[in-house]
């Protein structure tokens, strides 16, 4: 069993209406909420991992994903993406947009933030879509940035459940489970 799979074991339910995962990677959650949620939005900004994602959704005929290559912070612009040391293939940089959670418009029953550090700046960027209150799985990487982000939500009027892990590498994750 993987994190994903003990982890997603503390969201309940593990349906509904619209499912955002923020940093998809190859889709490990946002495929299996396919089955249980009317709509899925996954975000992944890694060309390599996007890629993954949209041929794994294609492969399985799933008609209820949208996957959209960009990243999420709390401000709009462009960056500069690398595939570099993740294939054989030469390295091809590519530019992707910046954006804000609120700029989707979207009214999620769930959303899952993964994004290897930037979980701060995603959950300023979405002050408009968490007024909505959807419950969230936010992980974190390091102890300031759980403490911020922790922060971050109970200013926003949620409650919280904390997991502290150590991970394979040795290295303490912290995942908040938000209402």
């Amino acid at each position: 069993m993987t994190h994903e799979d003990w982890l997603r074991s503390f969201v309940s339910p593990f349906s509904g209406d619209l499912f955002v995962d923020v940093g998809a990677h190859v889709g490990t959650w946002a495929v299996r909420a396919t089955r249980t949620f009317r709509h899925v939005v996954a975000i992944e900004p890694h060309p390599v991992f996007n890629r993954i994602l949209r041929t794994t959704v294609a492969m399985n005929g799933l008609h209820n994903i949208s996957v959209v290559s960009a990243t999420l912070s709390n401000d709009l612009g462009e960056a500069q993406v690398s595939s570099k040391n993740l294939t054989k293939t030469p390295k091809t940089d590519i530019i992707i947009p910046i954006r804000t959670l609120d700029s989707f418009g979207l009214k999620p029953t769930l959303i899952k933030i993964d994004t290897e550090g930037n979980e701060l700046r995603v959950l300023q960027g979405a002050t408009q879509t968490l007024r909505g209150k959807p419950m969230m799985v936010v992980e974190t990487h390091n102890p300031e940035a759980l403490v911020k982000s922790r922060h971050f939500v109970e200013d926003q009027g949620y409650s919280i459940r904390e997991i502290r892990l150590e991970n394979r590498f040795g290295q303490i994750q912290s995942w908040l489970l938000c209402n």
